[in-house]
C-alpha cells in the first residue's frame, strides 16, 4: 500500500522529534541521525580508498598527508573537524571539507528517511540506498568511475531487501501483471521481489540501449558501463519507474550544469561531466518525490 507518510513535506522534517516523542520513539529519533553521521564517516573511508584499491578495514584511519594514525577522540564524525578547525593535529595539513559534508549529508539523509517512513523497515532500506548513492556520487566526481565493487553488490542488496521496501515503488502495471501471471494464487507476496528484479533489467536498459546505439553510430563510447550498473542498482532498490525518473532528473541536472559551465566557465559542449554525480541527485529526487510526481502526472493526464 502507498505509505501515508511517504509524501515528505517540510513540516514532517521539522516535527519529527515531536512526532517521535508522542509515539514513544524519541530515543530512536535522536539516535538515528547520529548513526547517519557514523555511517558518513565510514563512507569517507570508502570514497577515499576504494578507487585506490585499498582495504577499507586496514590500516586504521590516518592522515593522508603525514600518515599519522587518527586518535579515537579526533575521529568523532563532524565534531572533530570543527574542534580541530579543519586541520590535522599532527602535521596541521588542511582536512578537506568533503569529510564533514559527507557525514552531514548522510545524517540528513537518514533523518529524511525517518521522516518519510516513520522508522518502518523502508527507513533502513532507503538509508542504505542513500549511503550507496552518496559514495558513488563522490567517487564519480573525483575519479569518473563507478566501481563494480559498490554497484553490483548494491543490485543484490536491493533485490534481497525488496520485501522490506515500500511496495509503492514496485506497484506498477507491468510488475503486477507479471506476478499475477506467474503466481496467480498469491501475487501480492511476490510483488516486491518481481519489481526489484525488473528494476535492474529495465533500469539498466534505459541507459544501455541508447549508449549502444550511440557507440554504433558515432564509433566511440559515449557512456560508461558504470552508469548502466548504477541505474541497475537504483532499479533494484526503488523500481524501474523511479529508475526512469532518475535518468530524466539526472539528465536535466547535467544539462543545466553543462550549460552553466559553457556560458560562464569557458567549457565546450564536448567537455565530459561525471554523469553518475547527476544520476545520484536524480536518484534522491526520485526516492523522495518520484511517486508523488508520477501520481500528479497521471492525475493531470486523466483530467484532460
Amino acid at each position: 500500500m502507498f505509505h501515508s507518510s511517504f509524501l515528505i513535506q517540510s513540516k514532517d522534517l521539522v516535527n519529527l522529534p515531536l512526532l517521535a516523542y508522542s509515539t514513544g520513539m524519541l530515543p530512536l529519533a535522536l539516535f538515528y541521525p547520529l548513526f547517519g553521521l557514523a555511517a558518513g564517516s565510514f563512507l569517507n573511508v570508502c570514497i577515499h580508498r576504494i578507487p585506490r584499491k585499498e582495504s577499507i578495514v586496514l590500516p586504521g584511519s590516518h592522515c593522508p598527508n603525514c600518515g599519522t594514525g587518527i586518535r579515537p577522540y579526533d575521529n568523532v564524525p563532524l565534531f572533530s573537524y570543527l574542534w580541530l578547525r579543519g586541520k590535522c593535529r599532527s602535521c596541521k595539513a588542511a582536512i578537506s571539507a568533503r569529510y564533514p559534508l559527507v557525514e552531514l549529508m548522510t545524517a540528513l539523509g537518514f533523518y529524511a528517511c525517518a521522516a518519510a517512513w516513520d522508522f518502518s523497515p523502508p527507513t533502513f532500506v532507503n538509508s542504505l540506498f542513500i549511503s550507496i548513492v552518496i559514495a558513488l556520487v563522490c567517487i564519480d566526481y573525483d575519479h569518473q568511475i563507478l566501481p563494480d565493487v559498490i554497484t553490483l553488490p548494491g543490485v543484490l542488496a536491493g533485490i534481497l531487501l525488496s520485501p522490506f521496501q515500500s511496495q509503492s515503488f514496485f506497484r506498477d502495471a507491468l510488475s503486477v501483471r507479471l506476478v499475477s501471471a506467474l503466481i496467480p494464487a498469491n501475487p501480492e507476496s511476490a510483488l516486491p521481489c518481481a519489481g526489484s528484479i525488473l528494476g535492474p533489467l529495465l533500469g539498466g536498459s534505459f541507459l544501455y540501449v541508447p549508449a549502444l546505439l550511440y557507440e554504433v553510430v558515432r564509433k566511440k563510447q559515449g557512456l560508461g558501463m558504470g552508469d548502466v550498473k548504477m541505474m541497475a542498482m537504483v532499479g533494484a532498490f526503488i523500481g524501474w519507474r523511479m529508475a526512469f525518473l532518475t535518468i530524466f532528473a539526472g539528465s536535466l541536472l547535467g544539462s543545466v550544469v553543462g550549460i552553466f559551465l559553457v556560458l560562464f566557465r569557458g567549457r565546450s559542449f564536448q567537455s565530459k561531466l561525471a554523469f553518475g554525480t547527476f544520476l545520484g541527485g536524480g536518484a534522491m529526487l526520485a526516492l523522495f518525490f518520484g511517486l508523488p510526481a508520477l501520481r500528479w502526472y497521471i492525475d493531470v493526464q486523466l483530467t484532460k
